[in-house]
């Protein structure tokens, strides 16, 4: 499997169960879980842009070490 490929199964996985963890403390209603709720929201946003831009920067890497070895 390529890294790529194993960097968005774990992303689908995260976002997943972040999902399903808002889900649930949604309907819970304690000062705990409305904070708890407010951080899956907020990993729900980050973790994907976070996961797209260690792609991006390993893609840059590998460009990056391509050209260095053609030259």
């Amino acid at each position: 499997m390529t890294q790529k490929r194993i960097a968005a199964i774990i992303a689908l996985i995260l976002i997943g169960l972040l999902y399903l963890f808002s889900l649930i403390l949604a309907f819970v209603d304690s000062p705990l879980a409305r904070s708890c709720l407010m951080a899956a929201l907020f990993c729900t946003i980050v973790v994907p842009a976070v996961i797209y831009g260690y792609l991006v920067f390993t893609e840059h890497l590998r460009r990056r070490k391509r050209e260095a070895e053609e030259e």
